[in-house]
């Protein structure tokens, strides 16, 4: 049976420039406010090993933002982690589905985590169901509960249903993910954000974003959030150390790692190995070092206030209501990237 919907992604659209009645682009505004608790800006960290730990969960935390700590550690190092926040109350901590999950929870709570993350890569399913629902029953209103990952408003509107306050969405879009390769399942992002938003919860557009654009983009399709995994990739703040390669012409390059929690190097470092039963849904690579983390963030900000104004929308609010999307040919796409003839600089 073929679904009626059609598919888009960033790259397939481009939003239509509306009138601008706002003085200056400093003068939009660009906070988020979900279940009482307000983020100067709409922009979450990835909860991956090699993105997030406590030194991004601050730098992230510092710009306004929300940081999502990983799960692949011990609680007791998780605990620890989390007790070293300088803004624990705008970070969050992630938990899966199994025997461990409501221990780390409960661990994490009472250190004085408010934000959990129910993190499995498909959302849509019982035992996710089953989790919300015992945090739920057992924490009230106390913490905040996000949930996903899903790709449809079925599977939104399930967890919004069990009681998850916030909805992430993405089925396979992210960069060192390779789950619509091994499974042929996933939905295209942008179309995905647009059947999700249907839904009357907070949504986080986890995986896809490969530039400022794309994150406007992202938002006007229905995103209160964008989660940022590898525009964060190989900045100063991410974890792990950097190496170092030698190239042909006697000059060095600084990389640093980045993987998919499905990769097989991720399941070999934290679950002793691969299972015969199961496939990597992920890859690991090594990218350049980008730097400071505060030039993505503030090259992505700027991205998001100026896409505002081109919208003439002073909030993400007025963004999602006035926004109007043109399905473009991938030479509409080329003619909108840098093209000049001769040298680049920077």
């Amino acid at each position: 049976m073929m679904s009626n919907i059609r598919g888009l992604t960033f790259d397939d659209v481009m939003l239509v420039p509306g009138y601008n009645g706002i003085r200056s682009r400093q003068d939009v505004t660009t906070n988020v406010t979900v279940a009482g608790r307000t983020f100067e800006i709409p922009m979450i960290s990835a909860n991956m090993d090699t993105v997030t730990g406590e030194t991004m969960a601050n730098a992230m935390t510092d710009f306004g933002g929300m940081a999502i700590l990983h799960r692949f550690m011990s609680i007791e190092e998780n605990v620890a982690m989390f007790k070293r926040l300088k803004h624990p109350k705008k970070t969050g901590i992630s938990i899966g589905i199994g025997e461990e999950a409501l221990p780390r929870a409960e661990a994490l709570i009472s250190a004085g985590a408010e934000i959990i993350c129910v993190d499995v890569a498909h959302g849509h399913s019982k035992e996710v169901n089953r989790t919300i629902r015992q945090l739920r029953e057992k924490w009230g209103q106390h913490i905040m509960i996000i949930a996903g990952n899903v790709a449809t408003y079925a599977g939104a509107d399930y967890l919004s249903a069990a009681g998850a306050d916030v909805i992430k969405v993405g089925i396979g879009p992210g960069s060192v993910c390779s789950t619509r390769i091994k499974t042929g399942f996933g939905v295209p992002q942008l179309t995905a954000l647009q059947e999700c938003r249907k839904v009357d919860r907070c949504i986080i557009a986890d995986g896809g974003i490969k530039s400022p654009g794309d994150a406007v983009k992202a938002l006007a399709a229905g995103a209160d959030f964008i989660m940022l995994g590898g525009m964060l990739a190989g900045t100063d703040e991410t974890p792990g150390e950097f190496m170092t390669r030698k190239n042909s012409d006697g000059s060095e390059t600084k990389l640093k790692r980045f993987r998919g929690m499905a990769s097989r190097e991720a399941q070999e470092d934290f679950m002793g190995g691969m299972a015969e039963w199961k496939t990597a849904e992920g890859v690991a690579v090594e990218v350049l070092a980008k730097g400071p983390v505060k030039n993505v963030i503030l090259d992505v900000m700027g991205g998001i206030r100026s896409g505002l104004t081109y919208c003439g929308a002073l909030n993400i609010k007025q963004l999602q209501r006035k926004a109007q999307f043109m399905e473009i040919t991938p030479a509409g796409f080329h003619e909108g990237t840098p093209h000049a003839s001769g040298r680049l600089t920077k």
